[in-house]
């Protein structure tokens, strides 16, 4: 006979309190185990990735060097062939052995003529006469340089002497050395094609150039290429 309350036998386990089963606190704990695998791999993978990033980095830096390099080695091997050039393009003169007249006040007695390639930030002597390449060293011009291209202003300038352009044109001895030179400089402006050039060298010599072509470069002419006549005054 019941007497209505409920019963239950020994085997039966109390219902699960807070409204929880098992297969929540299962959930749960799988959710939990997989945070932590989440974050043991970026635990693992951070450095790996930071060495990745670092390599990615340096290998930039040396591409940036070696393209610097490159450019470098370029511009070098430029100069160099502007060089190159002007040596072979400029003769080697030698001195004549027969006696000469002496010069008079027309046309003077001529020491040497030819061919000059004088490239940017290089200088010439005018006045030597057995001598291969005018003579030709870097800006750190030595004694008897006459012409420098280049550096610390813009134009050729005489290192020694006087530089001016021809007067009036004239494009002989007489009208170089009547002229009266009395200027250092002159810029690229007046550096034009077919344009005379009067020169006094460190010699006292007089020199006429006439610009034959310009090689420009980006920013002042890499090449300038004369016809050159010297005489004894």
């Amino acid at each position: 006979m019941t007497d209505g309350s409920s019963q239950t036998d020994g085997s039966s386990e109390p219902a699960p309190r807070g409204g929880s089963t098992p297969s929540d606190s299962s959930r749960t704990r799988g959710l939990q185990a997989i945070v932590a695998a989440i974050g043991l791999a970026a635990f693992l993978v951070s450095p790996i990735l930071g060495c990745l990033l670092l390599m990615a980095n340096n290998e930039n830096d040396a591409n940036r060097r070696t393209i610097a390099e490159q450019r470098a080695t370029i511009d070098e091997l430029r100069d160099a062939n502007r060089m190159l050039r002007a040596l072979a393009a400029n003769p080697i003169v030698q001195a004549d052995p027969s006696p000469s007249p002496s010069p008079s006040p027309a046309t003077g007695r001529q020491l040497r003529s030819g061919t000059l390639l004088l490239p940017y930030l290089y200088c010439v002597d005018l006045d030597t006469i057995a001598v291969e390449y005018w003579r030709m060293t870097n800006a750190d011009c030595g004694n008897g340089a006459d012409l420098l291209l280049g550096q610390d202003y813009q134009g050729l300038r005489a290192t020694a002497g006087t530089l001016d352009p021809a007067p009036n044109g004239r494009a002989s001895f007489a009208g170089c050395h009547s002229g009266g030179m009395i200027g250092q400089t002159i810029p690229y402006s007046e550096l034009i094609s077919k344009r005379p050039i009067c020169a006094r060298t460190s010699a006292n010599n007089v020199a006429l150039l006439e610009v034959v072509s310009i090689e420009k470069g980006p920013a002042h002419p890499d090449l300038i290429t004369f016809n050159v006549t010297v005489w004894a005054p």
